[in-house]
Parts: C-alpha cells; sequence; structure tokens
C-alpha cells in the first residue's frame, strides 16, 4: 500500500520537485540527484502523508531543504575569488536583495530556516502566506524570519564585511 502512495506522489510531483531543484542548483545532474533523495525522504517518512494532495508542500519542503543544503555544500568546495563585488543598492537592506548574487551569498551566512523563507520569497517570489504555507510555519514566522536576515544584512554592510 505504502508503495502504491509513493508511487502516485512520484508521479504527480517529481517534474515539479526536478523545476525546482534545477532552480536553485542551476545544474540538471545534481537537480536530478535532488529530486531522487527528496522521493527516498519521502518514502521513509510516507505515513505522515494522510493524502496525494496534501503531500505537496511536505514534498516541496524537502526538496527545497535538500537543494539549498547540496548548494551551500557546493559553494564550500568551491575555489576562492580574487575579490567579491560590493552589492549595489542604497543603505537600506531591502535593497541589497534585488541584487540576486548579494542574496545568495548571504543567504549562505544565515540560520537554514531563515535562508528557506529567504529562498521561498525573494528567488521564487512567493507572497508571505505561501512561504508560510509551503513551510508549514505562520505567517508572523515568515515576517520574524525576513526580518531577522534584513537585520544580518544590515549588520553585515555596516561591518563592511561583504557575504562571500
Amino acid at each position: 500500500m505504502a508503495d502504491k502512495r509513493w508511487e502516485e506522489l512520484y508521479l504527480a510531483y517529481a517534474p515539479l520537485i526536478f523545476a525546482k531543484c534545477r532552480k536553485i542548483l542551476d545544474n540538471d545532474a545534481a537537480a536530478h540527484d535532488a529530486t531522487q533523495e527528496t522521493f527516498i525522504r519521502a518514502y521513509e517518512h510516507l505515513a505522515k502523508v494522510r493524502s496525494v494532495r496534501e503531500a505537496l508542500p511536505w514534498i516541496y519542503s524537502i526538496a527545497i531543504r535538500y537543494s539549498l543544503q547540496m548548494r551551500r555544500n557546493n559553494q564550500m568546495r568551491a575555489q576562492p575569488v580574487a575579490e567579491v563585488p560590493e552589492p549595489s543598492g542604497g543603505a537600506h537592506a531591502e535593497e541589497s536583495f534585488t541584487n540576486r548574487d548579494f542574496l545568495l551569498r548571504l543567504m549562505d551566512k544565515v540560520p537554514e530556516n531563515v535562508r528557506e523563507v529567504a529562498w521561498l520569497h525573494y528567488i521564487e517570489e512567493m507572497n508571505q502566506g505561501e512561504v508560510a504555507r509551503v513551510l508549514g510555519i505562520s505567517r508572523r514566522t515568515v515576517v520574524y524570519r525576513l526580518a531577522e536576515l534584513s537585520e544580518f544584512a544590515v549588520r553585515l554592510r555596516a561591518t563592511g564585511d561583504s557575504p562571500k
């Protein structure tokens, strides 16, 4: 019975999960690996899911967490560059978030729960309610985590340290 439910989930959501993993990882092979790992993890906890329809936010959350971790691990292995460009924009942290490169570097420095919210809101362009539904948290928590990201960006810029 569990195998049948897992197969339904895979057939229904694998293309969507692959597309999201591909967007985060910017690499087809890595996205395939992340999609497979997502569904392996989903299978291990299949008893938590009551229906195929309710499973999407849960599976999506697994995929995003795993893909962001893969991205972070891959960046940690990257060769250092001679100079990191300064982010464009004014003094306000929100302006810095329009610079995708700055946001990606900044997200490597913040806790995972903040990184997930930031990715969905600023990169996936989801509104706060959608982010809350996907991650299974309250909208207020989303607002708090976005504020935490802004505070970190302001502190980082105030110290003159660019995220690397």
